[in-house]
């Protein structure tokens, strides 16, 4: 990170030395070199750059000087502090092709890009001149502040964490960074109250803020320097909200009972609205996936029961809202077609039907494209609340409810008939057992406009369907087919026809029988990393396979993160690692879930600093202590902890010599369950459990 803006006391001395090298280099001018933005007459001391106006240039006047032909002008910088190396930042150059006399300006009239890692208000700038082998050195332009802000590559301006706004339950924390991490200093406030009002954070002024609890917005500001604030458009500013979330904060905006009728506009939403939540509505406990929002708005019909939403604000935090009944003054229809339908041309005819809690006293009418197919009839008349089509079309089923709301309930479905069908089938495992079955997921219809409607299981029946594996037909002609371990690798697909018709028969997509092994084992091409090199791990590929892999680190098992706990590799079947430690895979198939064996690798040949969580102090010789690694072991910076499970501490020590629990341990190891703390020079390096077997 670079250098905060103000100048240091530290670099006086420095200044006063630089001064008094160059005070003998003779001085051409009586103030220092101005810049002027490309295409622009106004000199200025200050550069404020971004992606728009790259270019600069630069004027100075030589009051004391002539120069000749063929002398060299050099336009230097200092660094942010005002300090000149002994190699300073070069801006530009040229070489005069006409003489320069007292009083003329010398132009830097070549627009030059302006460096994109400049960010200070205390720059110093000047020209070198070079005649004949003479140097001559114009007057300092100091105090000048330059910064450049790409509003482009920086996403437009400041942003925190990426999101507008964070949720954190009860005793969580979280660190709020700024971006983008390459400028000097940030400058962080709080508006606790939401007024509007920001109070300026005392001495954070890093690109992180760590370990924030308190709920309010905050704003982190780039201090750009003086005069640049406005050139930038405010983009050198971001803001997030962070939220307590508890059941105050985060509840359904609605009384604890509402009540509508089917025709009234039902909206719920949660007191907590932003694209940087999650949502998952409930039902009577059921989840509603078609709802994934802060504002639902509930159907016409079967909408009552008591709803509650869960939010998610964080990584770590979500909350369930406390509940609302919601009562439907009327009626519903309870049961309806599909909304889509497909009309078999081996069918005569397909029924259409409904059911609904209306009371006595109500109607029903038919309607197909508009026009009543089935005029009005009393819900509890025979037939009324089913019709038999032969033809497509929308049909519409009306329910007037004799009820207190005396609305109209609508169920609408449009028939289609078939072009041509596609057949998906999908593997159901058994988790438990050493066989599935493959079956059906969807047979579509599909209409002369590309529409596909799925067929209904009550259709199957009029379809002729065939199993093949690895292109052979099996002779299993059911909807589903059991496969077992000695299918592993072959291939099947499923044939669908349409019974009496010339429809082509639908084959369906392939799939290659797998199942997932309890005897997954990891291969490493080392058992410890190599001097300056790296370890792959792997375990058998497939394209059916989700891969995580995890770390375990004092006994808990943490996901490995790409240029982190590992160098790559995560989300496929092969890692590659740098550092010692414990590690498996945890692989998916469908529902099926299954952990490899953990493999531990050690930090050299002959060396692990893997930390043992089991002793067995048989007095057999071998793992009798508990031994640690070289690093930690007899070490006189390093303390070792070992408590009980209720707390109380067995053994303490400094400089361990691998003697507990035979030789060390108040309860001599007679408990089954131990932890431990180790520290060095006052900080937790490691801490984790000890079994103790006997």
């Amino acid at each position: 990170m670079r250098k905060k803006l103000n100048l240091i006391s530290s670099i006086v001395c420095m200044t006063v030395l630089l001064f008094s090298s160059w005070e003998s280099i003779a001085q051409f001018t009586d103030q220092g070199p101005l810049f002027y933005i490309e295409n622009s007459n106004d000199a200025v001391a200050i550069a404020c750059v971004n992606e728009g106006t790259p270019n600069r240039r630069a004027i100075v006047r030589s009051t004391k000087q002539p120069f000749a032909i063929g002398t060299e002008f050099i336009l230097e910088l200092s660094d942010e502090d005002g300090i000149f190396s002994d190699t300073p930042l070069v801006l530009s150059r040229f070489t005069t092709s006409v003489p320069i006399s007292i009083g003329q300006d010398i132009d830097f009239d070549t627009p030059f890009l302006m460096p994109t890692n400049l960010a200070s208000n205390n720059y110093s700038m000047r020209v070198r001149a070079i005649e004949a082998g003479v140097e001559f050195l114009s007057a300092l332009r100091e105090g000048m502040s330059i910064a450049y802000f790409n509003t482009d590559t920086d996403s437009g301006g400041v942003t925190i964490n990426s999101v507008s706004s964070i949720g954190l339950c009860a005793g969580e924390s979280v660190s709020l960074t700024a971006s983008p991490s390459d400028f000097p200093e940030y400058e962080w406030a709080i508006d606790a109250d939401l007024t509007g009002t920001f109070v300026i954070i005392p001495n954070e002024t890093g690109t992180t803020l760590a370990n924030i609890s308190q709920p309010g917005r905050y704003r982190a500001r780039i201090p750009l320097p003086s005069g640049c604030e406005g050139f930038y458009g405010g983009a050198n500013i971001g803001f997030i909200t962070v939220i307590d979330f508890n059941t105050t904060t985060v509840q359904i905006n609605e009384a604890p009972r509402v009540e509508f009728c089917p025709s009234d506009v039902k909206i719920l939403s949660a007191s907590v609205d932003g694209n940087d939540f999650t949502y998952e509505w409930f039902r009577d406990g059921v989840l509603q996936p078609q709802y994934d929002g802060a504002i639902i708005n509930l159907p016409e019909s079967n909408f009552g029961g008591i709803y509650t939403v869960t939010i998610g604000g964080s990584d770590t935090c979500s909350i369930t809202t406390a509940p609302v009944e919601v009562v439907n003054l009327g009626s519903d229809i309870l049961t309806r077609p599909p909304p889509e339908i497909m009309l078999l041309p081996t069918e005569p005819t397909l029924t259409l039907s409904i059911t609904t809690n209306a009371p006595p006293g109500s109607t029903v009418e038919w309607f197909r494209n508009g026009i009543s197919f089935q005029p009005a009839l009393p819900i509890d008349s025979p037939g009324a609340l089913s019709i038999d089509i032969s033809n497509v079309g929308l049909y519409v089923a009306s329910v007037f409810a004799n009820d207190v709301c005396m609305d109209t309930l609508e169920a609408t479905t449009e028939v289609f008939e078939p072009v041509g069908f596609r057949t998906v089938i999908t593997t159901l495992l058994d988790c438990d057992a050493d066989s599935g079955t493959l079956g059906i997921e969807n047979l579509f219809g599909i209409t002369d406009t590309g529409v596909e409607v799925p067929i209904t299981a009550a259709q199957y029946p009029l379809f002729d369907f065939e199993w093949f594996s690895n292109g052979q037909s099996t002779g299993d002609t059911d909807p589903t087919i059991t496969v077992t371990q000695a299918n592993i690798g072959e291939t099947y697909v499923l044939d669908a026809t349409l019974r009496g018709t010339t429809f082509p028969t639908a084959r369906s997509n392939e799939l290659v029988v797998e199942f997932l092994s309890n005897a997954l084992v990891i291969d490493a091409s080392s058992s410890f990393i190599p001097p300056s090199g790296t370890v792959t791990l792997s375990v058998p590929q497939s394209g059916s396979y989700t891969y995580e892999w995890f770390v375990v680190v004092d006994g808990e098992n943490r996901p490995a993160i790409n240029g982190d706990t590992i160098i790559g590799g995560q989300g496929t079947n092969s890692i590659e690692i740098d550092r010692p430690g414990q590690y498996f895979v945890r692989i998916t198939l469908l529902d099926c879930v299954i952990d490899s064996n953990t493999v531990t690798i050690a930090g050299e040949a002959g060396e692990t600093e893997i930390i043992p969580n089991v002793v067995t102090p048989n007095n057999d010789g071998i793992n009798d202590n508990w031994l640690l690694p070289d690093s930690l072991f007899n070490q006189q910076d390093v303390e070792v902890t070992i408590y009980n499970s209720r707390g109380q501490v067995d053994f303490t020590s400094v400089g361990y010599q691998n003697n507990w629990p035979v030789e060390s341990s108040k309860s001599s190891g007679g408990e089954p369950i131990y932890y431990y703390i180790i520290t060095r020079n006052n900080s937790v390096v490691r801490k984790g459990s000890i079994t103790v077997m006997r």
